[in-house]
């Protein structure tokens, strides 16, 4: 059965899919959502039973809790993001030693090589995000970057289940992954339904030999699951045209009542999948004899985040917040084409006090 991707669409059973693993595991460093510590995290795996199944996130503002579900793919997205591995929070990009009397350079390119099994549409989209921020949308494409995404293999997973704090129908990026992939599963009731979404894709998914073509009817039971998803969330505000509506509330009141909140804590950029402002280190040892340029994360939360000359342009909390938020939603359309916020609601859990940007959206284009 010919389904939306590139190829022919197969059912697998559970069998199938440990094939599929093994057979990826051969070539690539295995990324995936691994129960650690009370959440589910991105991490590497060695095997697919310790991805989480089973599993359900339940989120709402500054809450997150696990609980049992009848399924495999029973979870939305992980606690972090694929940024982690990709734009990680600490990397070498330098090291300069003495040597002999003079400097000797060494440039620390990092090894990757990844797969990123259970990939959502929100975070897929998110690598859209990423790519055109260091690579197609820069002038001065970022190699460290370029070198962990280049031939990284991406096996996306079609949700058929949304927190309270999803919002990806508001933003246009899920719950159905639709490109960026090169294999998409979707669960079903009597097995895994696979389609290729990339000729690599496709060619590992002819070869599988657990597998038996899919009929009409399991790509009907997709749209089915989606639809279930879809009506899970709520649409919260229209993104056409949501840039010029906010540029035109610049002086709301209502970024200061913000401010009486925000703690300015950065939760919600460490957490967020496309937030990749970064600041750079130099770190010497107590020798003298050898030091590292290190880039680190960096948030425009942060109070030097916006000196400049000793001067901080956004000394008020409300200022930074409206930074955070326009960038999302205005400036980062103007940069890169496309909105900075995929509607994962990562931002919204992990805030400690609950502050969600969803109703702060809203507020801003009403209030005025």
């Amino acid at each position: 059965m010919e389904g939306k991707g590139k190829g022919r669409s197969y059912l697998l059973k559970y069998e199938g899919l440990e094939e599929l693993f093994w057979r990826l595991k051969e070539n690539y460093r295995l990324i995936a959502p691994k129960l650690k510590g009370g959440v589910i995290l991105y991490s590497e795996v060695e095997s697919l039973g310790e991805l989480p199944f089973g599993y359900r996130n339940v989120e709402m503002p500054g809450f997150y809790r696990l609980d049992r579900a009848e399924g495999f793919f029973t979870y939305t997205h992980p606690v972090n993001s694929l940024k982690a591995f990709l734009h990680p929070s600490e990397l070498t990009l330098m090291k300069v030693k003495i040597s002999d009397g003079g400097l000797e350079f060494e440039v620390c390119y990092p090894e990757g090589n990844f797969c990123f099994f259970d990939v959502r549409a929100c975070d897929l989209f998110a690598l859209e995000v990423l790519d055109r921020v260091f690579v197609h949308k820069n002038s001065h494409p970022d190699s460290y970057y370029r070198k962990l995404r280049e031939g990284a293999f991406v096996v996306a997973v079609n949700c058929t289940y949304a927190t309270s704090n999803c919002f990806c129908t508001t933003t246009g990026t899920g719950p159905e992954a639709r490109e960026g992939y090169d294999l998409l599963i979707t669960e079903l009731r009597e097995g895994f339904l696979l389609e290729a979404g990339s000729e690599r894709g496709g060619v590992l998914l002819e070869s599988l030999e657990n597998k038996r073509e899919a009929r009409e009817e399991h790509l009907l039971q997709k749209r089915e699951r989606l639809r279930e998803a879809e009506a899970l969330m709520e649409r919260h505000f229209e993104i056409e045209g949501l840039p010029d509506r906010l540029y035109g509330r610049m002086d709301s009141q209502h970024w200061k009542h913000i401010e009486k909140r925000c703690l300015a804590c950065t939760s919600c950029t460490q957490s967020c999948p496309t937030c990749f402002c970064f600041d750079i280190l130099e770190k010497n040892n107590l020798e003298l004899r050898e030091s590292e340029r290190v880039r680190v994360w960096d948030s425009c939360f942060s109070p030097a985040f916006a000196t400049v000359h000793r001067y901080n342009i956004r000394q008020s909390v409300h200022s930074r917040y409206r930074q955070w938020l326009m960038h999302k939603f205005a400036y980062w359309v103007d940069q890169f084409d496309l909105s900075g916020c995929v509607g994962c609601g990562r931002c919204i859990t992990w805030c400690p006090v609950g502050i969600d940007i969803r109703q702060e959206v809203k507020t801003v284009i009403r209030e005025g």
